[in-house]
């Protein structure tokens, strides 16, 4: 399923919010341009039942200088991190969850 994350230039720092997500946001201050790969990884990857789809929404004024780099270096983070992933790790996981459950059954206690 493909999630949408919509880009916000504040006065403090550059936001990325999971839409649909409430307020839950990666942030990128402007004071150190910092990126929390951390935080980008807690938001965005852990925890995931299926391979992730991240579309990123560009705000309706057009993005120039820092906010514009900003924004194309975070999007092709999202497009090598999600493209790195590969959707079998997930079925493999499931498979071998479903291959335990019968080998339990199968046993007698």
């Amino acid at each position: 399923m493909k999630r949408q994350v919509s880009f916000e230039d504040t006065q403090d720092s550059y936001r990325f919010v999971l839409v649909g997500d409430g307020e839950t946001a990666f942030e990128i201050g402007k004071g150190t341009l910092t990126f929390s790969t951390n935080d980008f990884y807690k938001l965005f990857f852990m925890g995931l039942k299926e391979k992730p789809e991240y579309e990123l929404v560009q705000p309706a004024d057009s993005l120039q200088g820092q906010a514009k780099h900003v924004f194309d270096t975070v999007k092709a983070i999202f497009k090598k991190a999600c493209d790195s992933i590969d959707a079998s790790w997930f079925v493999e996981d499931e498979e071998q969850a479903a291959e335990s459950v019968d080998a339990l059954s199968e046993e007698s206690f």
